[in-house]
């Protein structure tokens, strides 16, 4: 009797946390990148969720990512947009370069929270942190996207 008892809890915890990881990825929206004709070997990864608070945060790594000097023309920084509903292109931020002692290993991810509710990413290759509106240089630009 007693086997069957926690035979019955250990399942019921199982099914408990299938449900809640199953929620918190219920929520997530993948992000997809069509193949770059500036950095063909880059290989993006990108999703959104929406806080509890109703922000949105963005998460992307790329793979393969050329240093922004090795571009033609070069340039010295990546710079991550979004598309928002109702507003436009809203910069969210630098691109953290992944690199280190050895340099770069072709690794960069971004994490950033926003109130504006995005429908599509885009990377560009700036001169300057300083911009408010994106170069022509763009990187990756993602397919349009609604959140779940």
């Amino acid at each position: 009797m007693k086997k069957n008892l926690q035979f019955k809890r250990n399942i019921f915890t199982y099914i408990t946390a299938l449900v809640i990881l199953s929620g918190a990825y219920a929520c997530s929206t993948k992000v997809t990148f069509p193949v770059s004709s500036v950095v063909p070997a880059a290989e993006p990864v990108a999703s959104i969720n929406k806080t509890k608070e109703g922000a949105y945060q963005v998460n992307l790594d790329i793979n393969n990512l050329a240093l922004p000097e090795r571009l033609s023309p070069p340039k010295k920084h990546y710079i991550v947009w979004i598309e928002a509903t109702g507003q436009g292109l809203i910069k969210l931020g630098e691109i953290a370069n992944n690199s280190g002692m050895f340099k770069n290993r072709g690794k960069a991810s971004f994490e950033k929270e926003t109130m504006y509710k995005p429908t599509m990413l885009l990377i560009t290759a700036e001169n300057s942190l300083d911009i408010s509106y994106p170069g022509s240089n763009v990187i990756l630009k993602s397919k349009p996207f609604e959140l779940k």
